[in-house]
C-alpha cells in the first residue's frame, strides 16, 4: 500500500498500538505480519516471490560460513549470482518480453505470457541490494548469519523501507527488532512531525510540480526555452522532495516504534561539488555504491597496475576514473532501461573524472580569481554550479528516452525572444497550475531549501522545538493546514517505486 492512501491511514495507526501492547519477543512476528499485510495489497504473487528470496538468502547466507569458521566461497558467489539474476530478469524483462515472445511464437515454443508478464514486485531493486550486503557482510566476517529465518525476513521486508529504502545494513537494524522498547512520548512524536513533513514533501510540493513535469516531458518538442527549463528545474524538486518524503515518512514511522533507520537525504542540492552531492543525496545508495562498488574496482585496479603513471597521467588517477565510471554506469543501468540512464551515469562519471583531474588547476583559478579570499562568494558559486550540473543531468534522468533528452536541451536554447519569453508564461499558466498554484509551488521549493539550509548546523525540528511555544506549534498548524488545503491528492506514485 502506498504512504498516501486511506488504507495506510488506517492500517499504520493499528501496528502502532499492536506493537505496544505486543510483548518484546514477539514483535519482530507482528512487524513480519504487518510488511506481509502492507506488501499485500500490491500483489500477493510477488509477496511469495518476495519470501522465497528471503528464504534463499537466509540457506545461502547459514551455508556461506563452514561448521570450521571458512567461507565457501562458490555458495558465496552462487549467492550474489542468484540475487543479480533475479534483479536483472525482474527489472529488464518487461522491455525484452515482447522480443522474447516473437522468438517464441517463430520457433513454436510455449511462452507463459500470463505469468510473466503480471510480476514486477515493488522495491525488487532494494530488496537485492539489501541481500546482497547482507552476503558480502556475512563474507567479510562484519556479521554472523541471522539464524532466525522469519527475524531475517523482518529485515528484508520491513514495511517502512521495503519499497524505496533506505538500503539499511543487517548489523544495525535486525537488533533493534528484539530490544526491549517502550513507548516514548519524545520518539513518538519526533516520529510524527517527521512523517508530516514527509506527506508535506510529497503532496503539496513534489505532486504539485508534477504537473508542469508531466506536461512539458511528455511532449518536449512542443515546447523551449523559458517552458522546458522551468520545467526541468521543477523536476529537480520534484524528484528531491519525492524521495525525501518517502523516506521522512519511513524513518519517522520505524522511529515511532523505536527502531533508527538512517536518513537518506542531507541536503543535496546545497552540495558544493558534484563528489558532495552524492554524499548527501540517495545516501544509502551512495554508501552502498562506495562500498560494494567503487572500492572493490579501486583495489581489483590498484593490484593491476604496477607503474606510476599511464599515459601521463598518475596510476591514481586512472584507479579513480576506472572506479567512478564503472560505478556510475551500472548506477545509471541499475536506475533504468535505456540510453538516457546510461547517458545520467555517464555523466556523473564525467563531472566527477573531470573534477579529480582539474582539483590542481581550479584552485590556481580560484586564487587568481580572488575568490580564495572570499570564502563565501566561492561556495555560493560553487552550490550555483553544481545545482546546475545536476539539474542538466536530470534531464536524461527524466526525458522517456536518449532522443526525448536531447530534444528538451536542443529546445532550451529557442524562443528567449520577448514573444518567446511571453509565450512560455501564458504556456506554464496553461499547464493545469493557474497563477495561485504556481505562487504556491515556489513558495514550497522556499520553504523546503531554507529548512535544508537551517538543517546544514542543526535538525530543523530540533530548531523549531527551541521556538516558542506559540510559534512552535504554528508552525505544525500550517504544515497540517498545507496538507489539507493544498495537497495533491491524486494517487501519484511516489517516483522511486519504479525503481
Amino acid at each position: 500500500m502506498a504512504f498516501t492512501s486511506f488504507h495506510f491511514f488506517v492500517f499504520f495507526p493499528l501496528v502502532i498500538i499492536l506493537f505496544y501492547l505486543c510483548p518484546s519477543r514477539f514483535r519482530w512476528m507482528l512487524l513480519l505480519a504487518a510488511s506481509m499485510i502492507f506488501y499485500l495489497v500490491f500483489s500477493w504473487q510477488c509477496l511469495l516471490l518476495l519470501l522465497g528470496l528471503s528464504l534463499l538468502n537466509y540457506v545461502i547466507g547459514m551455508r556461506i560460513v563452514a561448521p570450521d569458521g571458512h567461507i565457501r566461497k562458490g555458495i558465496y558467489i552462487s549467492g550474489i549470482v542468484l540475487n543479480i539474476l533475479f534483479l536483472a530478469f525482474f527489472k529488464y524483462f518487461r522491455f525484452i518480453g515482447p522480443d522474447l515472445r516473437k522468438i517464441a511464437d517463430a520457433l513454436h515454443l510455449y511462452y507463459p505470457q500470463q505469468i510473466l508478464e503480471i510480476i514486477f514486485p515493488l522495491g525488487i531493486s532494494f530488496f537485492i541490494f539489501t541481500a546482497v550486503s547482507y552476503l558480502i557482510d556475512i563474507k567479510k566476517k562484519v556479521l554472523v548469519p541471522e539464524k532466525n529465518a522469519g527475524i531475517l525476513a523482518t529485515y528484508f521486508l520491513f514495511f517502512p523501507k521495503l519499497i524505496q529504502g533506505p538500503i539499511e545494513r543487517a548489523g544495525r537494524v535486525i537488533p533493534q527488532f528484539m530490544q526491549n522498547y517502550r513507548f516514548d512520548y519524545d520518539d513518538a512524536t519526533a516520529g510524527l512531525k517527521l512523517m508530516a513533513w514527509g506527506f508535506f514533501k510529497k503532496l503539496v510540493i513534489a505532486d504539485r510540480l508534477a504537473v508542469v513535469v508531466n506536461g512539458v516531458y511528455s511532449h518536449p518538442g512542443d515546447y523551449n526555452g523559458l517552458t522546458l527549463i522551468t520545467a526541468t528545474v521543477f523536476f529537480a524538486f520534484q524528484i528531491y522532495a519525492d524521495f525525501s518524503g518517502y523516506t521522512d515518512i519511513a524513518v519517522g514511522a520505524s522511529r515511532m516504534m523505536g527502531i533508527r533507520i538512517m536518513q537518506n537525504f542531507r541536503a543535496p542540492y546545497l552540495a558544493d561539488s558534484v563528489k558532495d552531492f552524492w554524499n548527501r543525496w540517495h545516501i544509502s545508495l551512495s554508501q552502498w555504491l562506495r562500498d560494494y562498488l567503487f572500492l572493490p574496482v579501486s583495489y581489483a585496479v590498484s593490484r593491476r597496475l604496477k607503474n606510476d603513471r599511464y599515459l601521463g597521467l598518475k596510476t591514481e588517477h586512472w584507479i579513480y576514473l576506472t572506479a567512478a565510471i564503472i560505478t556510475f554506469l551500472i548506477c545509471g543501468i541499475w536506475h533504468g532501461v535505456g540510453w538516457n540512464f546510461a547517458a545520467w551515469g555517464g555523466l556523473f562519471a564525467l563531472y566527477l573524472s573531470f573534477a579529480q583531474l582539474t582539483i590542481k588547476r581550479r584552485r590556481k583559478i580560484n586564487r587568481w580569481a580572488g575568490l580564495t579570499t572570499r570564502p563565501r562568494l566561492l561556495k555560493t558559486l560553487q552550490i550555483l554550479i553544481t545545482f546546475v550540473l545536476i539539474t542538466f543531468a536530470w534531464i536524461f534522468f527524466r526525458a522517456e528516452n536518449l532522443a526525448g533528452a536531447f530534444t528538451v536541451i536542443a529546445n532550451s536554447f529557442k524562443g528567449w525572444s520577448h514573444t518567446g519569453i511571453s509565450d512560455s508564461v501564458k504556456v506554464l499558466s496553461d499547464m493545469g497550475l493557474n497563477s495561485h498554484e504556481l505562487i504556491l509551488a515556489l513558495l514550497g521549493i522556499l520553504v523546503l531549501l531554507t529548512a535544508d539550509r537551517l538543517s546544514e548546523t542543526k535538525e530543523i525540528f530540533l530548531r523549531i522545538m527551541n521556538q516558542p511555544v506559540l510559534l512552535r506549534w504554528a508552525i505544525y498548524y500550517a504544515i497540517i493546514l498545507a496538507i489539507i488545503f493544498y495537497g495533491v491528492f491524486e494517487k501519484r506514485p511516489f517516483i522511486y517505486q519504479q525503481f
